[in-house]
């Protein structure tokens, strides 16, 4: 409004006579002072607000009133910074709600206040409006007339008005701020407050007396209307600052006429543009209430709901408006096009609707084009040949089809590009033959072609969304179709655009190439460590370890740059961080984000978070790992270790991993977690959405392996590095004799969840924990870790033959693997087998407890034996053998013994089982017992010497020499240690591959004892210097 304006406006105000005046205003008792909480602190005196000496006292309450409301304090307790808060709701639901007797009412009580104040002051008084008793009649209904400006008020406004027209803007707002004071009900002096601030180039105090004075006349809706578009016209670059009182002026244009559709379509936009979109989402849904198949609006209400994440919301409300349109006449439904048939394809797409979504594109593009009675398209699912540009050579294969009896246009050519990109982009995600068809589609887009005037430089947004999806579905090729004629467009100086060709590149095994587009975002960006680091891990899975040490130096120098500019001041201890411990390499140290403004390689720094960090040394002990296999072992080692420890501590402090309840399966990363792992794909020009993980199932105990569904890294490393790295520290540790730190590394790994519900992973675990035991010679730990594995692999042989692998390696005394428990355990498989084994019928005599059923199939079923475990049989044999249990233990080689009878090892034992009884002080018939064992020695013997191993050979005269000399009979021992001794150098001389077992040793050491007892002295000392000196 200018100067000339507000001045005519003035004048005609002015000339109004006093008897018109009054047929439009309603006079107020003149005692009477409207409390309004936007005017700022006065003295109260005889119900007149005294005015301050100082007219900006009154600005400085103007101005707090809208910075609270701004900041989310507004009247009547309304909330406007809340993003879910809904304008319907609170303060202006009443309004909307509020009846036109409601209305009156408060008129009502206003005129009683007045009437109250008038009879302190001995004036009596009607009851107000409307007169009469109680009951009565009531007055007028509707909007309050305008309160009627005093003599002293108008003529302030002149002068307020004079001197804005002569340019005197410092009066004219003196002027018109004591007019305000005199009279802040009415709207027109704070319409030429707000003038002048404007001429004086003050726009925000402009807007905030706009503000304030539409309150005057709060259910007048076209001064709210226009206050609002005049604070959006206004406010320029601070239009977020005052989105928010525009909101609130259409909302109280919306609480006086809920009907007022153009208000409510503009409160719906600003929400949107505060990302409100609860609050936008009802007003469109209001909207459509009132124009049920409004396509404009359902179009902005789709555009809500896909941000909201509930596109099947919109998907709705655009079947029942398809449905609306395609009932009535074509000349009549001209509103639906090709922009709502887009926006709908969009919408299938993100709902992974693939199938339904090409479905009802063609159909719907069969009815804009004129051709909905050819509904026998809709037979032809398989492919979309009826949008082929010509008929031949798939269109004229379906027999329904005429040819000419609709234009060519109707076909392929009237398709839309747009809409057929998104017809090809549906199809890519179907299964059958969805790529060829895809690819049919996308070529329309000729990225061959790249003259002026090419579809390229038109439709550059579709290239690019193209390129992406097949990128998204592993085809690098033909996506680099699409990108290289984008780059020719954008040149280098799209980062995103150089990470996605560079990862096609990577993936198509081009690494020459694939470094050239990683160069290129360096040269925008060149403190850029994502993608130096997976230029790092490219060079790495490559094998080329020293091309990726340049780059691994170059990080270190950013980031150890970006630490020094952080320590300036003391770094705060954040709780809800990982601590590092002392031996803590830079990268993962604590930092002080706070501070005064850092330069581009700090903020470059802040951008690396521990995620990014911990590739980094991943990457770095790779390398040293590379470098200790090519001869550097010494020195690499301990740096190796400290890497690995480091990575291992801060993996046991994800709390997510080890929850209270160790069978507590893995909780998926928060949206804040995806949201960093978005942007560091981002960064490497990548698509965030690859890996996202909602709605994803947690494993399941007996999945081989986790799921790549599920979650398969931590930190941009895989889970299975990661156990990797738990092993081989453990296994280091092991070596350097800190068995205990060795032990609880291992525990760690047992005991996170990511591990633990794959049996694959815990696999591997308890065999590297076998290793460490061995390496420390603990049978205890040895015969608890085999218990794994016969427990996850019940009536498995190989599980109990492993069992006994390991105990052999371990030397030292047998005290764990005779132990009660042991015995116990092994009892309980035995029992679980028979169990499983014998009919029904016989169960309940012969078992007083259920048997116990260790191994599950995918279906959780227990799995039962289906024969008789010759290994088990043995091996819990042998635990009794070993307590010296002879008997018992015969029971169980008899057993075995039955299913297998020229099983050498068998035989042995049993033979050995008989010779150990018949020594034992309360043995009956001692001499019968040791013809038995011969017997079955004798069996064994004559296996083994038909062996073409000459070292089976060898064990035998072995062992049948040793069954000899302990009996007593030195001399029929000694002819089979002499044979031993023979064997010995057929079998050096073989030079069998892998370990050779020679018995040769123990053979001398046995005869040497035999010619030293007997007084072959002389024998005895030519045994020893030919066969045990070293």
């Amino acid at each position: 409004m200018n100067g000339n304006a507000v001045d005519t406006a003035m004048e005609e105000h002015l000339e109004m006579d006093h008897a018109a005046a009054h047929d439009l205003y309603e006079y107020p008792d003149p005692d009477l002072f409207p409390q309004f909480s936007w005017i700022g602190q006065g003295e109260v005196q005889e119900g007149r607000i005294a005015a301050s000496d100082s007219h900006h006292s009154f600005l400085q309450g103007q101005d707090q009133g809208v910075q609270d409301f701004i900041s989310g304090v507004t009247h009547d307790g309304f909330n406007a910074s809340d993003p879910d808060f809904d304008s319907q709701e609170g303060d202006m639901v009443s309004d909307e709600q509020m009846s036109d007797e409601d209305s009156d009412d408060n008129s009502e009580d206003l005129q009683k206040s007045a009437n109250l104040g008038s009879s302190r002051r001995g004036r009596g008084g009607g009851r107000g409006r409307g007169g009469g008793a109680r009951g009565g009649p009531r007055g007028k209904r509707g909007i309050r007339k305008a309160f009627e400006p005093s003599f002293k008020f108008k003529g302030l406004l002149s002068k307020a008005t004079t001197a804005f027209i002569e340019h005197d803007y410092e009066e004219a707002e003196d002027y018109a701020q004591e007019a305000i004071l005199n009279n802040p009900e009415i709207f027109s002096a704070y319409s030429l407050l707000s003038e002048i601030h404007l001429a004086r180039g003050d726009k925000h105090r402009a807007l905030i007396a706009l503000f304030h004075g539409a309150h005057t006349r709060h259910r007048d809706t076209k001064i709210w209307f226009s206050v609002a578009e005049r604070i959006l016209e206004r406010a320029g670059e601070d239009r977020s600052h005052w989105l928010r009182p525009a909101v609130y002026c259409y909302s109280r244009v919306i609480g006086t006429d809920s009907s007022d559709i153009e208000a409510r379509r503009r409160r719906a936009a600003l929400n949107l543009e505060l990302a409100h979109l609860g609050t936008a989402a009802k007003d469109y849904k209001s909207l459509l209430k009132q124009s049920p198949y409004h396509t404009a609006i359902l179009r902005c209400l789709a555009e809500v709901q896909l941000k909201l994440e509930k596109p099947e919301v919109a998907i709705q409300r655009y079947d029942e408006t398809i449905a609306h349109y395609q009932s009535l006449e074509p000349d009549v439904a001209t509103t639906f096009t090709w922009s709502d048939v887009n926006v709908y394809a969009e919408l299938l797409l993100h709902c992974k609707q693939y199938d339904l979504g090409v479905f009802r594109i063609k159909e719907l593009s069969r009815w804009l084009l004129g051709r909905g009675s050819d509904d026998f398209w809709n037979l032809y699912c398989e492919d979309d040949r009826e949008f082929d540009l010509l008929d031949d050579p798939r269109r004229i294969e379906v027999v329904e089809f005429v040819s000419g009896k609709w234009e060519s246009s109707t076909y392929g050519e009237g398709l839309p590009l747009e809409l057929r990109i998104n017809l090809g982009l549906l199809r890519l995600k179907t299964e059958d033959r969805g790529y060829n068809e895809a690819l049919k589609h996308f070529l329309w887009l000729a990225p061959e072609h790249n003259e002026p005037g090419a579809i390229l430089f038109s439709y550059t947004d579709l290239f690019r969304e193209v390129a992406d999806a097949l990128r998204s579905v592993g085809q690098y090729e033909d996506a680099l179709r699409f990108y290289e004629p984008l780059q020719q467009i954008l040149d280098n100086s799209d980062s995103t655009l150089c990470g996605d060709m560079a990862l096609c590149y990577r993936k198509l095994g081009s690494l020459k190439e694939a470094e050239r587009w990683y160069n290129a975002m360096l040269l925008n960006d060149e403190s850029n460590v994502p993608v130096r680091i997976e230029l790092s891990r490219m060079f790495e899975d490559a094998g080329l370890s020293e091309r990726s040490l340049p780059y691994l130096n170059d990080i270190s120098l950013i980031t150890s740059h970006g630490i020094q500019s952080e320590s300036t001041k003391p770094p705060k201890q954040d709780k809800t961080v990982d601590d590092t411990s002392p031996d803590t390499p830079a990268l993962l140290a604590p930092s002080n984000r706070k501070g005064p403004k850092k330069s581009s390689s700090s903020k470059n720094f802040e951008t690396i978070d521990k995620e990014e960090a911990t590739l980094v040394l991943y990457i770095q002990m790779r390398a040293l790992k590379r470098e200790s296999y090519n001869g550097d072992h010494t020195s690499r080692r301990l740096e190796w270790m400290t890497i690995a420890e480091t990575l291992t501590n801060r993996f046991r402090k994800k709390k997510a991993f080890y929850p209270a309840d160790k069978h507590t399966r893995l909780v998926l990363p928060s949206k804040d977690v995806r949201r960093k792992r978005a942007r560091l794909q981002s960064a490497l020009g990548n698509d965030p959405k690859d890996g996202d993980m909602d709605n994803q199932p947690a494993p399941s105990r007996y999945d081989q392996g986790i799921d790549a569904a599920t979650f398969t890294e931590y930190d941009g490393v895989s889970l299975e590095n990661w156990l990797d790295v738990f092993l081989e520290y453990a296994l280091l540790l092991a070596q350097d004799g800190n068995v205990s730190c060795a032990y609880k590394t291992l525990q760690d790994a047992y005991d996170a969840n990511v591990f633990y519900y794959s049996p694959g992973f815990i696999f591997r675990v308890q065999i590297c924990w076998s290793r460490c035991a061995l390496i420390a010679n603990d049978q205890k730990t040895i015969c608890n870790v085999a218990r794994y594995f016969m427990k996850d692999y019940q009536f498995i042989t190989d599980s109990y033959r492993f069992f006994m692998i390991l105990n052999r390696l371990c030397e030292g005394t047998n005290i764990s693997f005779n132990a009660g428990p042991l015995q116990k355990y092994v009892l309980r498989q035995v029992k679980a087998m028979d169990f499983s084994l014998i009919g029904e019928p016989q169960i309940s005599a012969s078992f007083q407890e259920k048997a116990s059923y260790t191994t599950k199939d995918d279906s959780g079923n227990p799995i039962k034996a289906e024969y008789m475990d010759i290994g088990l049989l043995m091996l819990y044999g042998q635990t009794l053998y070993a307590g010296t249990s002879y008997s018992y233990a015969l029971n169980y080689f008899f057993r075995a013994y039955a299913l297998d009878p020229t099983n050498p090892a068998i035989n042995l034992f049993i033979g050995l089982g008989y010779l150990h009884h018949s020594v034992k002080r309360q043995s009956e018939n001692r001499h019968h017992l040791v013809v038995q064992g011969l017997s079955f020695l004798s069996v064994y013997y004559e296996v083994r010497q038909r062996s073409e191993h000459p070292s089976e050979r060898q064990e035998a005269e072995f062992n049948l020499g040793r069954a000899y000399h302990m009996l007593g009979l030195a001399h029929v021992a000694v002819p089979y240690y002499e044979r031993c001794l023979e064997l010995s150098g057929t079998i050096q001389g073989m030079g069998e591959e892998g370990f050779i077992e020679d018995f040769a040793e123990e053979a001398a050491f046995s005869l040497q004892s035999i010619w030293a007892g007997s007084g072959e002295n002389g024998s005895a000392q030519k045994i020893m210097e030919e066969w045990l000196v070293i």
